[in-house]
């Protein structure tokens, strides 16, 4: 008996996952014990360090532009922020959610003491999952390279970052990811915040 492994899911199983994480509402980090369990010191794979640029790539789109332009195959040039989800990187995974610049994430309502601001818990779940697509970064076997990208070039959430690649196979306007081949994390003045 042939047994066959399909990777064509694997997109649609990372946004679920990531979906229902961004349904969770605001709170405390659990387990957060100061641990970098995403540390940049840790040995890199060289298709992650080859994705990471060093100039702004020009003719980015907004998240919600690029939405609209999911056709596979496609080349895009997106600016955004990581957040739209309580996670918003994968543990496991070099995959990441980047929302538009537009999303109200918590820090920028005065008085809000969201422990993580970057859920955007106080928006409607529909506005987030609107404004938000998924970033991956494929090895060679053509699935996500088993490493976060959590703390890589000192990523984290809130970091405005300017991403190129290609449409994945399967995306639609209401389920983007994007194969990234280049990330331009933008300085810190223009993004946590802003």
């Amino acid at each position: 008996m042939k047994i066959s492994h399909s990777i064509s899911n694997l997109p649609t199983l990372g946004l679920v996952s990531l979906t229902a994480l961004a349904l969770t509402a605001c709170g405390e980090k659990a387990g957060d014990d100061g641990s970098d369990e995403g540390s940049a010191s840790a040995s890199l794979d060289p298709k992650i360090e080859s994705v990471f640029l060093s100039s702004e790539p020009g003719g980015a789109l907004s998240v919600i532009e690029a939405r609209k332009r999911a056709e596979p195959g496609t080349a895009l040039t997106v600016t955004g922020r990581i957040a739209g989800a309580m996670e918003p990187f994968s543990a496991d995974y070099a995959t990441f959610v980047l929302a538009d610049e537009s999303l109200m994430t918590c820090e920028r309502n005065p008085g809000d003491s969201c422990q993580t601001p970057w859920d955007a818990c106080c928006v409607d779940p529909k506005d987030i999952a609107a404004s938000r697509l998924t970033v991956q970064i494929l090895g060679e076997d053509g699935r996500p390279i088993d490493r976060s990208l959590k703390s890589v070039h000192d990523l984290a959430e809130l970091d405005t970052l300017v991403v190129t690649g290609t449409v994945a196979d399967g995306s639609s306007e209401q389920n983007l990811i994007l194969n990234a081949d280049g990330i331009f994390p933008k300085p810190e003045k223009e993004g946590k915040g802003s």
